[in-house]
Parts: structure tokens; C-alpha cells; sequence
């Protein structure tokens, strides 16, 4: 278990300074900001409660709105990320035959990818959406807060399969 919570924190410092140090450095454009720092998030695994899952993803969103100046934005969606994870794993995911197969949170093998594309996917446009609408603030900005979690989403999501992809991360 110790091994376990180090690697996890080893993942999240990988995360969270990719985030910072390459990610918002880069200019993909007006609408496509990519957060892949979420994963930290999506990682956490079914036996950790509730409360530690909440607190944890809301102090890495207070680091990085400590670091990008954000006034709570991240730990705004990032509490909402978590809330989300939680509520969608009580009320649709088997989280006992997910590790009985020997996985701690959903994989792609667990039942298929578009299963974990589908899970994976809502719950980044659930963060990014929170985000955004924070961000902009304004009910004329409605259009505006969409394509731009829709389009975040879809670059966050590539962003953590490549993470994944490269870091083997199960």
C-alpha cells in the first residue's frame, strides 16, 4: 500500500508540473486548454474514502491555482471532478469486480475502451466545464463556455492517454 501511495504521488508531481511548467507555457489556442493533471484525479483508487479523495483533489487544485493565480478555479473543478468520480462510481461502476480483476480504478481492459473512453471523457468535460463557467462567468458566454470544454476535453483526453500510454500507468 505504501508502494502504492508513492507511486501515486511520484504521478501526480509528474502531472501537476507538466501542467504547469509545459502545458499552460504552450498556446494551442482561444478554445483548447488541456489540463491532463486531472488524471491525478480519475487515478486514485477505489479503496481510498471518500473524504481523502475529495481533499485530495481539491488541494491539487489549491497548488495549482496557488501557482497559475487562478482565484480557486482548479479546486473548484477538481472538487467537482472528485464529487463526480465518486457519485459515478457508487451509482454505475462495479468497483469489486474492477479489483478483483486486479485493477484499483477503471482501465480500458476492464470492459472495453469505449467504456473507459466514455467514462474517462465525461468526467474531464464535468471538470472542464465547472472550469470554464467559473472562468467566463457570464450566461452570454454560454456557446463559448461549451466549445471550449468540449474542445478541452477532447485535447486533455488525448493528453492523458499519451500519459498513460508512455508512463504504463495501470
Amino acid at each position: 500500500m505504501a508502494i502504492d501511495l508513492l507511486r501515486y504521488l511520484f504521478a501526480t508531481i509528474i502531472l501537476v508540473l507538466l501542467q504547469f511548467f509545459l502545458i499552460q507555457e504552450i498556446n494551442f489556442g482561444a478554445w483548447l486548454k488541456p489540463m491532463p493533471y486531472i488524471l491525478f484525479i480519475l487515478l486514485l483508487p477505489f479503496s481510498y474514502n471518500r473524504f481523502l479523495k475529495l481533499l485530495s483533489a481539491f488541494f491539487i487544485g489549491l497548488l495549482l491555482d496557488i501557482f497559475s493565480n487562478s482565484g480557486g478555479l482548479h479546486a473548484a473543478a477538481c472538487a467537482t471532478l472528485a464529487f463526480g468520480r465518486i457519485m459515478t462510481d457508487e451509482k454505475l461502476i462495479d468497483a469489486d469486480a474492477i479489483q478483483l480483476q486486479g485493477y484499483h480504478h477503471v482501465t480500458p481492459e476492464y470492459k472495453n475502451f469505449t467504456y473507459y473512453a466514455l467514462y474517462v471523457f465525461s468526467l474531464t468535460f464535468l471538470h472542464h466545464w465547472v472550469y470554464f463557467t467559473l472562468d467566463y462567468f457570464t450566461f452570454t458566454s454560454f456557446f463559448s463556455v461549451i466549445a471550449t470544454s468540449l474542445l478541452s476535453s477532447i485535447g486533455t483526453f488525448l493528453l492523458m492517454l499519451l500519459y498513460k500510454i508512455i508512463a504504463k500507468i495501470q
